[in-house]
Order: structure tokens, then sequence, then C-alpha cells
């Protein structure tokens, strides 16, 4: 898992060159999550996120997400989730709604913390075609070095069902800069490639993510 994660992020940032020449939109991203433990099995987690684009001073988005989980063992969660979006455009407002089934696999070693989710869902909005997508991640979080922040990675793709395939990834780059028993915050930066009309176009994303933990 981790090796494949490397192997991405090489051919991603590799082909980053194709890219540098087109214009690049700049996001800021903030992701608060709440997450309840219900039970030693059950877990539910509630969130909330921003997209903000610089270029246009826009809130292209506003998402709140509903998910409950079950451990399963050691190494597997499987859940449901739900989140409804609000897609603001240039030229109006679109709503988003999107029942998700989701699994967690978890890989840890004395130093090394490699999580993969799989994730199918069906996105349903308030104007244009519905459509089925599935979605994948591996993220590998490293131990400190020192009185550094722990450091991770990610790797994000997102493939249409409905014949247009893969239209979106996304590699993360992030430190762990505070962490408390039931608080920690999280800095990323994201590269990021969206195919449009069958074009690919890049962008770049500072974020925050802001975790509590009942």
């Amino acid at each position: 898992m981790c090796r494949l994660l490397v192997g991405l992020l090489i051919l991603l940032l590799g082909g980053q060159a194709v890219f540098s020449q087109e214009k690049r939109d700049f996001y800021l991203w903030n992701t608060t999550y709440l997450n309840v433990r219900l039970s030693p099995q059950y877990n539910l987690r509630l969130s909330t996120k921003v997209q903000y684009l610089t270029g246009d001073n826009l809130r292209e988005m506003t998402y709140l997400d509903l998910s409950v989980s079950r451990k399963m063992n050691d190494w597997l969660n499987l859940g449901f989730a739900f989140r409804t979006s609000q897609h603001q455009k240039l030229t109006g407002e679109k709503m988003e709604y999107r029942p998700q089934l989701v699994s967690t696999m978890h890989l840890s070693s004395s130093k090394i913390k490699c999580s993969t989710t799989n994730r199918p869902e069906y996105l349903m909005f308030s104007e244009g075609e519905s459509y089925g997508r599935f979605y994948h991640n591996i993220f590998v979080h490293f131990s400190s070095f020192g009185k550094w922040p722990k450091p991770y990675l990610g790797e994000e793709l997102f493939t249409k069902l409905n014949g247009e395939q893969l239209h979106l990834g996304r590699i993360y780059g992030g430190l762990h800069v505070l962490e408390r028993k039931h608080f920690r915050v999280d800095v990323y930066y994201v590269w990021q490639q969206l195919k449009v009309s069958g074009q690919w176009h890049g962008a770049d994303v500072a974020g925050l993510n802001l975790h509590f933990l009942i």
C-alpha cells in the first residue's frame, strides 16, 4: 500500500511539468470534524467543509457530512454516510445530495500508519444529470522527527461510473501540527487535476483541518 502511494506521488508530481504552463486556480479549504465514539464498535462523525476560490473571491462549495461506522476488527471499518453540498457558481447555486457506502482498512507499524478508503457513491443534483462514482484514497502517516510535527502523505482518485472514468486526482502533503487527547489540527497542501470536457485543469490548495473527539 505504501509503495503504491509513493509510486503515484512520483508519477503525478512528475507530470506536473506538463501542466506547468497552464493557469492554475488556488483554493483555501477548511474542514471541521466532530467524532463521537458511541461504543467500542460504533463511531459517529459529523463534518463540514468550505472551499474558497481565491481568484474569484467565491465560496465555491460548502458541504455537511454525516457518517456512522462500525469497527469490524483491528484493520477494517465499514459504514454509511450521507452528504449534502451547496455549490456556488458565478451563474448561480446548485445543491447536491450524496449517499455513500464506506470501507476503510488500516495497517500500522512502529513508525508508519497506512489507511485506505474505498467508497461507492451516488451524486444527485438539483439541476443536471446524476451519476455513480467510485472514490479511493491512500494516506500514510509518519512518526515525528524530533520536535517536528508528524508529516503525512496521501492520494485521492475519483472515477465516474457513467463512462467518463477517472476525472479527478489529488496528492496531499501535510502536517499534524497540534495533537491533544480530544483535539487535533492539520495543515496541508493539495496538488489537484480535474478533467472537464475531456481536458485536464490544475489547481493548488492550502487547507486546514480541525478535529474534535468526544
